[in-house]
């Protein structure tokens, strides 16, 4: 019994005293893990409910478009081009097996739908690019261009062509691509469908500015654009036979918007004219800049795109005009279905729009939208709803899938997702009521609508902002604080004013009667004009944040589409990975060192926390992309971004935070100093080999394949004084120069003590080579060139290689985290890698 006892006090974790209190503890542990067995239990079950709840209720369906956009998106992240065969094996075997399980489990059918809507994604991707496979030239052109206009775009000060090349004359012989834009200034431009030649200077579409900054070759790689560029004068009518056919089949087309336009700059002027044509026509160019930021800062330069918010109000007032016309015959109204008869008229008039709209790839999305809705009606189903959002989304991203990169895509559908969510849970809010509502006089009811249009205005900005705004500040780095004002005040003008006038002064116009009607228009265009200027003064200097990650976005991204899709309580669930993402963009990435991808102009953080230009000559279009990923107002052009740095005839010199001196070297005479007294070196040349033995170089050889460079310092200890001064010998030795000792202060550096870098040509150049300098174009925020208004004797650069070449990227990685625009393997829409002779250096 001893022993037995003394097992039992073993047993409990007792004492000979403690019997009564060990076992009182044991017993509460084993009734509080009951308790959380029980509640996890619970909690299990619940989770289970809720998931066949959604599954009952064809939440599935609304996780395809997404499976198949993620398919596109990884695509697009893969490192290099992914085999198309393999992935329409992988897409076609998931949907052998989920054909397979559509009897079985339901986590096994879902798993492999959503398998096969990613492969089918990625194949749908890779199919479209290699169909598209877009030509685009390797270097900037210049010669006589024939063609003929397939599309023209008001500008300010003139147009932009977009020509179907038939012939190209230059001194360098090129593969011209089927399609280029050129710029072309003066308010006279050739019609679509005229041949046409002009001598024009062409370059490849950009890269993206910085790492992960849009990428406007890649835009025009799937527009099938492969230049663009200026013409050098008015271009001339030119007989080079007849257009092809698809051209000539748009011609009719183009000349009735070409009488629209025609007649609306007859009625109105300025901006309210070109605003006008925005809505109408949808050509926005030639608006001013003041009037385009006082839109973009207030909130509303939404409505300068023929988008959603046009087709709905045409299709609406269109839908609800003739059903309450076929309403007032009793005999049609009691017999006929009058409602599927408005909505086959008002998708015939929303198809004749996004036609006279210039079927841009916004309006054509858009019309999906609105045609998907105004079926559900014809098939007597409801025409809002997430359901049919899905179907609009999975048919957009089948016929273009690569629109899942557009910010227009990503603003417009995460828009009509929260609008949709909102107002589905609104409803559901308010069907729960039971009180009925209370007797109100006329004035109470008139009132009562009143408070309900604003409140539903400023509830649809809200809704519209909430799912836009990420987007609007990963792509643009810029919100409107102040939209939900803006809206409230200026969306009644346009709703129900200009839109409507919009629509019956296209209607009535070949009678002769649209300009009563335009002008009317023109008043609720100043008005909203006038909202835009006040609202803008209002939020001044503020709504500009840095380029949050796109892992931010995408974090937040997973918690929108979870709180919109999901029906249940834990769609609350999305709301932690949406605060997650917002936190992250509250604290992005912000390199030390920005490198243009033509190493002409570098960026660097001073100790304010704020750019500096390094550059001879800033290229506006650049430091604006600069600044705005900063978070940064000031003006490409405000001379605050030059100071700190000293520039000559050769190069500019500048000092990064930690005090380390940059070189930015123009000339070749100047490699020999900048190497020895540099820490940093960038050049739009090929670098000596010397200079890699002790420095970081960034050369044309590395831009070539890394395009635009981001750089994040390392902390570096500095070099004893004897080690920096037998570096700088060592490298001194090495141009066969006398050494003039360590390197010195950058402010010992005089300004114009060097030879000048313009050479005089001489009488035999011909007229191509001196028009053909990168310094010639000034570039829109679109990426389009400005034809030339300075004089054409520019500067001429070395264009020398040396016959030994070193990659310089292990040097950088040394003492920088590098970010580059480019991946080591180029995708069909990069440029790609000139090749270079190799050669073997000795150097070290």
């Amino acid at each position: 019994m001893a022993g037995g006892g003394s097992r039992e006090r073993l047993r409990w974790g007792t004492t000979p005293g403690g019997n009564e209190a060990g076992e009182t503890r044991f017993r509460q542990r084993v009734a509080a893990a009951a308790l959380a067995l029980g509640r996890v239990e619970r909690l299990g079950l619940w989770l289970g409910a809720s998931l066949e709840r959604e599954i009952d209720a064809g939440i599935g369906f609304l996780w395809l478009p997404v499976g198949f956009a993620l398919g596109v998106l990884l695509y697009f992240a893969a490192p290099s081009e992914p085999f198309g065969p393999a992935l329409f094996a992988l897409s076609l075997g998931a949907w052998g097996i989920s054909w397979r399980a559509r009897h079985a489990r339901a986590g096994l059918l879902y798993t492999a739908l959503g398998v096969a809507m990613i492969a089918s994604g990625m194949a749908a991707m890779k199919l479209r690019t290699d169909r598209l496979a877009t030509p685009m030239i390797e270097r900037q052109v210049t010669g006589t261009l024939s063609g003929w206009v397939e599309h023209r775009d008001a500008r300010r000060g003139g147009y932009r062509l977009t020509v179907r090349v038939a012939a190209f004359e230059g001194r360098r012989s090129v593969t011209m691509p089927e399609r280029v834009t050129v710029t072309v200034r003066g308010r006279a431009a050739p019609m679509v469908g005229d041949g046409i030649s002009a001598l024009v200077q062409l370059r490849p579409p950009s890269g993206p500015a910085l790492p992960g900054s849009y990428d406007f070759g890649r835009n025009a790689f799937f527009e099938g654009i492969g230049a663009t560029g200026f013409a050098y004068g008015a271009p001339k009518r030119a007989e080079i036979g007849p257009a092809p056919f698809a051209i000539r089949l748009m011609r009719p087309l183009e000349d009735l918007r070409e009488a629209i336009r025609a007649e609306i700059l007859d009625t109105l002027q300025g901006d309210t004219a070109r605003i006008a044509t925005a809505l109408i026509i949808g050509d926005a160019g030639g608006i001013s800049e003041a009037a385009e930021d006082d839109l973009r800062q207030s909130g509303l330069a939404h409505i300068l795109s023929v988008s959603g918010l046009h087709m709905v109000l045409v299709a609406g007032a269109v839908f609800w005009s003739v059903r309450a016309l076929l309403a007032f015959v009793p005999g049609l109204a009691l017999r006929r279905p009058i409602k599927k008869w408005a909505a086959l008229a008002a998708l015939a008039v929303t198809g004749f729009y996004l036609l006279i709209s210039g079927l841009d790839v916004a309006a054509q999305r858009s019309f999906i939208m609105t045609a998907v809705a105004f079926l559900a009606i014809l098939l007597d189903r409801r025409a809002i709803s997430m359901r049919n959002v899905a179907i609009a989304a999975l048919i957009v991203l089948a016929i273009a899938p690569e629109s899942i990169l557009s910010a227009s895509f990503q603003m417009s559908f995460a828009a009509t997702m929260a609008l949709v969510a909102g107002f589905e849970a609104l409803a559901a809010a308010r069907s729960k009521r039971v009180l009925p509502r209370p007797e109100m006089s006329t004035i109470g009811r008139g009132f009562r609508w009143a408070i309900v249009l604003v409140g539903g205005l400023a509830l649809t900005s809200l809704l519209g902002g909430l799912g836009s705004t990420p987007f609007a500040l990963y792509h643009f780095q810029r919100m409107a604080p102040l939209s939900i004002v803006a809206n409230v005040l200026a969306m009644p003008l346009t709703d129900f004013l200009v839109m409507p006038m919009a629509l019956i002064s296209v209607i009535v116009m070949p009678f002769g009667f649209a300009a009563p009607l335009l002008q009317l228009m023109g008043v609720g265009i100043d008005g909203m004009l006038g909202v835009a200027r006040l609202v803008s003064e209002w939020s001044a200097g503020s709504g500009g944040a840095a380029m949050p990650s796109a892992v931010a976005l995408m974090i937040f991204v997973a918690g929108f589409l979870w709180l919109s899709l999901m029906r249940q309580r834990w769609r609350l669930v999305g709301l932690a990975p949406m605060l997650v993402g917002g936190a992250l963009a509250l604290t992005p990435e912000r390199p030390e060192v920005l490198v243009a991808a033509d190493g002409r102009m570098v960026g660097l953080r001073d100790e304010e926390g704020r750019y500096r230009l390094v550059a001879r000559k800033v290229d506006d279009f650049i430091a604006d992309i600069w600044l705005r990923s900063d978070g940064d107002p000031r003006d490409p052009k405000a001379p605050t971004l030059m100071q700190g740095t000293t520039c000559d005839g050769l190069g500019c010199v500048g000092r990064l935070a930690d005090g380390r001196i940059l070189a930015l070297t123009l000339d070749r005479a100047a490699f020999e100093e900048d190497c020895r007294r540099a820490q940093l070196l960038v050049t739009p040349l090929v670098a000596p080999a010397a200079c890699y033995q002790r420095i970081v170089v960034i050369d044309r050889p590395m831009l070539e394949r890394t395009g635009s460079l981001a750089l994040l310092a390392r902390q570096v200890a500095a070099a004893p004084d004897a080690a920096r001064e037998a570096d700088a010998a060592a490298v001194t030795g090495a141009f066969d120069t006398p050494a003039d000792g360590p390197p010195i202060d950058i402010t010992d550096l005089a300004v114009n003590d060097r030879t000048p870098l313009d050479e005089d040509r001489g009488d035999d150049a011909t007229r191509y080579e001196a028009l053909e300098t990168p310094l010639l174009a000034r570039r829109t925020p679109n990426d389009e060139d400005l034809p030339p208004v300075m004089q054409l004797n520019q500067e001429a650069q070395h264009q020398d290689d040396p016959e030994t070449t070193r990659p310089a990227m292990q040097a950088a990685e040394r003492d920088f985290i590098g970010r580059t625009a480019y991946p080591a393997t180029r995708r069909p829409w990069m440029p790609p890698v000139p090749q270079r002779p190799e050669a073997v250096s000795s150097g070290g």
